[in-house]
C-alpha cells in the first residue's frame, strides 16, 4: 500500500493542482470561459423543444488554443448553414465540445460567427428539448459511443426522439459497419454525411444500412481571390503532411531556378487564402483531393497530387498535375512545373483543372444539399 492510498478522494484533484503547472493554468483559463458560455447562451431560446448539436473537439492541451484543421472549419460552416435554416427545421442550432475536453468559446484561426459551448450547459439550459439531431464527426464516432455506455450522454438519451448523423468528413477515418451497428441501438435514427462526391454511393449507404446524403465541403470559386499567371509569384505551397517520399520531392524542386517552396503552416486562414492567392503552384501529400489541392486552384495556382480512389472521382484520372502515384510525381514534377511555367500552357492547364473542381464545388449546391437533409430528402435511403 502507497501513501496516496491514504489520501481522501476530494483531496486528490487539489493536489493534482498543486503537482502540475498545466492544470492549474487549465482550470485558471477555463473560469474565464465558462463565464464567457454562461453569458452567450442565454441568447439561445431557452424553450425550444428541437436541438440540433454539433460536437466538435476541443482546445488544444498544451495551449489552452482552439485548433485548425479543414474538418473543424467544415463542422463550423456546416453549423452556421444550419442555422440559418432556422425556419426550415424550427430547431435551436448549437456549437459545443464533448465532454471532458478542454473547453473554448470561439475559434479564432478563421472567420466565423459561431460560439462554442461545453457540452454539460445543455441539459441544465433547453430544459424543454424533447427532440435532438447530434452530429459528430467520424474520427470520434467511437470515442461517442464509450461516452454513451459511461453514462455521459444520458440527457440525450432521455429525450422523446434522439437521432445521430456521423459527418463523414474522411473516408479512411470512417467506423466500421458493425461500429456503427452500436449506435443503432441506443438511438431512434442514424444517418450518414459525406464532404466527397467519391464516397457518396449506393454501394456505401448499403454496407452501412443507413441513410446517406451528400453535404460536400464549404469551399467555391466565389470565397478566394483569383490572381492570373501575370501576378503570380514563382513559388510553391505545399500541405504540411508527412509522407516518406516528401523530402525527396522538395529537395529535387528546390534545385528549381528562381522556386520559392513554401510548407504551410502557423498560419491562420486568412492568412493562407492570402499566400495561396499569389502562388503558382501547390502540391499537397495528403487525401489529394483537399483544401490544399482546391483552395489554391480556386486562386489561381496550379495543383499537383496522387490520385487516390478513395477521393478524387473518375474524371480527375489523368487531369494534368495528378500523378498515378508518387514515384511518377517524383519522376515528373520538376519537369511540369519549367513545361508549365508559360502564360498560354500555364492558363490553359489552370483552367482546366479550375473547370473540373468548379464541377464539384458550389456554394449554391452545398447549402442546397444541407437543406435537403432537413428535408430528409436524402441522396440515398
Amino acid at each position: 500500500m502507497q501513501l496516496r492510498d491514504f489520501i481522501p478522494d476530494f483531496i486528490k484533484p487539489i493536489l493534482r493542482l498543486i503537482r502540475y503547472p498545466q492544470e492549474r493554468r487549465k482550470v485558471i483559463r477555463e473560469i474565464t470561459v465558462r463565464s464567457i458560455q454562461d453569458q452567450r447562451i442565454l441568447k439561445k431560446d431557452a424553450n425550444a423543444t428541437k436541438l440540433i448539436i454539433f460536437l466538435i473537439e476541443g482546445a488544444d492541451y498544451q495551449t489552452g488554443k482552439d485548433r485548425i484543421s479543414g474538418g473543424i472549419m467544415s463542422i463550423v460552416s456546416l453549423c452556421e448553414e444550419t442555422a440559418r435554416l432556422g425556419e426550415m427545421h424550427g430547431s435551436e442550432v448549437i456549437l459545443c465540445t464533448f465532454p471532458e475536453q478542454h473547453l473554448l468559446n470561439e475559434h479564432t484561426q478563421f472567420r466565423n460567427q459561431t460560439s462554442v459551448f461545453r457540452y454539460n450547459q445543455l441539459d441544465r439550459y433547453f430544459s424543454h428539448v424533447q427532440e435532438v439531431l447530434v452530429h459528430i464527426p467520424e474520427y470520434l464516432t467511437n470515442y461517442f459511443y464509450k461516452m454513451l455506455l459511461a453514462g455521459k450522454f444520458n440527457w440525450l438519451q432521455k429525450r422523446e426522439y434522439f437521432r445521430l448523423n456521423i459527418l463523414n468528413q474522411n473516408i479512411q477515418l470512417m467506423p466500421t459497419p458493425d461500429e456503427v451497428g452500436l449506435l443503432k441501438k441506443l438511438s431512434n435514427k442514424i444517418t450518414i454525411t459525406s464532404a466527397h462526391e467519391q464516397y457518396c454511393t449506393r454501394e456505401m449507404q448499403q454496407r452501412y444500412q443507413v441513410p446517406l446524403h451528400k453535404f460536400s465541403v464549404w469551399i467555391s470559386p466565389e470565397k478566394y481571390q483569383f490572381r492570373s499567371f501575370k501576378v503570380k509569384r514563382d513559388f510553391l505551397v505545399v500541405s504540411p503532411d508527412s509522407h516518406p517520399g516528401k523530402d525527396d520531392i522538395l529537395t529535387q524542386l528546390s534545385k528549381l531556378p528562381n522556386l520559392k517552396i513554401q510548407i504551410i503552416q502557423n498560419l491562420t486562414y486568412e492568412q493562407y487564402k492570402d499566400v495561396i492567392s499569389y502562388a503558382k503552384w501547390t502540391l499537397t501529400f495528403g487525401e489529394g483531393l483537399d483544401g490544399y489541392l482546391i483552395e489554391p486552384i480556386f486562386s489561381g495556382a496550379i495543383g499537383f497530387a496522387v490520385y487516390n480512389e478513395e477521393f478524387f472521382t473518375e474524371d480527375f484520372r489523368g487531369l494534368q498535375g495528378i500523378y498515378p502515384s508518387y514515384t511518377e510525381m517524383a519522376i515528373k514534377l520538376a519537369d511540369d512545373i519549367m513545361y508549365l511555367n508559360s502564360e498560354s500552357t500555364y492558363t490553359e492547364t489552370q483552367s482546366k483543372q479550375f473547370e473540373l473542381c468548379s464541377k464539384y464545388y458550389s456554394y449554391d449546391q452545398y447549402r442546397d444539399n444541407i437543406a435537403q437533409f432537413y428535408l430528409e430528402n436524402y441522396t440515398y435511403r
